[in-house]
């Protein structure tokens, strides 16, 4: 049997095509378009796979899979070493299961021990499914923005190496937006700060508290399931939540925000004839299974 084969460009938005010659002249004839991934991170790549998410962050409350760390709260004073040994603890399960591995940012150990990860093993690594990864632009567009020389030579390099790569869909996993404001928020003992949300748990009282703390003109309250949070506020697209409990400074360019917004919007591509088409991932999730089930 024929296996799909999919790519993701991390962080790929339409506007990014310009400097892409090959990525733009498949574009001229075959179908493609903005991609709506929604609200948070992860979720839509999830939703693409496996045709529906409740991922609106890397960490949620669970079963305590990250109890042990209660025993290393120490490695919190000993600087980049302790941070290193923490990837360390952090990791090695999730390489033994086949799980993605990442870094753990500055989260607290206080707060690691309280939380489980949202997803295992990468949705897009299945039998049928030849996978390539293209990580660059996540990284340049945070650190260099998404209108830098390092972005330009990234994206050319890319769609060079594009010219010689088969596929069924190109497609990428959200856009980037230059930040244009940064705000502060509460920081407390049972809560996850991501650059672009932050998460709360707690009593009534506490939330209360909370919220008459938060900079309302800059974000909305927004209702989801409350593992990821009991009091959850999404800042405005361009808005940086800084600190956070990921960045050591401030980063230039973000994604995560309402997907809706055009510099939130992912960019797809399917090698078939057809012509600009702006979809949901829903949408996009139903035309890859399609795909799927006539190799």
């Amino acid at each position: 049997m024929a296996r799909t084969k999919i790519i993701l460009i991390d962080a790929f938005k339409l506007e990014y095509l310009k400097y892409a010659p090959y990525l733009r002249s498949l574009c001229e004839k075959k179908r493609h378009g903005n991609l709506d991934m929604g609200i948070g991170h992860w979720r839509g790549v999830d939703i693409l796979f496996n045709g529906n998410s409740e991922i609106i962050g890397n960490f949620c409350k669970g079963s305590g899979k990250l109890k042990y760390f209660k025993y290393f709260k120490f490695l919190d004073n000993l600087g980049r070493f302790g941070r290193f040994l923490i990837n360390v603890l952090f990791n090695i399960p999730r390489l033994l299961k086949g799980y993605e591995m990442f870094k753990t940012g500055k989260i607290p150990v206080s707060m690691l021990c309280k939380l489980d990860v949202s997803y295992g093993k990468h949705v897009g690594k299945k039998s049928d499914i030849d996978f390539f990864y293209f990580g660059e632009l996540d990284n340049l567009g945070h650190k260099y923005g998404t209108k830098s020389i390092q972005i330009i030579r990234a994206i050319r390099n890319i769609d060079k190496k594009l010219e010689n790569m088969k596929f069924d869909l190109i497609f990428s996993d959200h856009g980037m937006i230059d930040v244009e404001k940064i705000i502060s928020v509460p920081i407390t003992n049972d809560c996850f700060i991501d650059s672009d949300m932050a998460r709360y748990w707690g009593s009534e009282e506490e939330l209360d508290k909370i919220r008459g703390e938060l900079p309302m003109e800059n974000g909305r309250i927004i209702e989801w399931d409350k593992k990821y949070g009991d009091l959850i506020f999404l800042v405005n697209t361009g808005v940086l939540i800084f600190p956070d409990f990921w960045n050591e400074n401030i980063v230039k360019g973000m994604h995560g925000y309402d997907g809706k917004h055009q510099d939130m919007k992912a960019f797809y591509l399917l090698n078939e004839n057809g012509n600009k088409e702006d979809l949901k991932v829903e949408e996009l999730h139903k035309i890859l299974n399609g795909i799927r089930k006539r190799r």
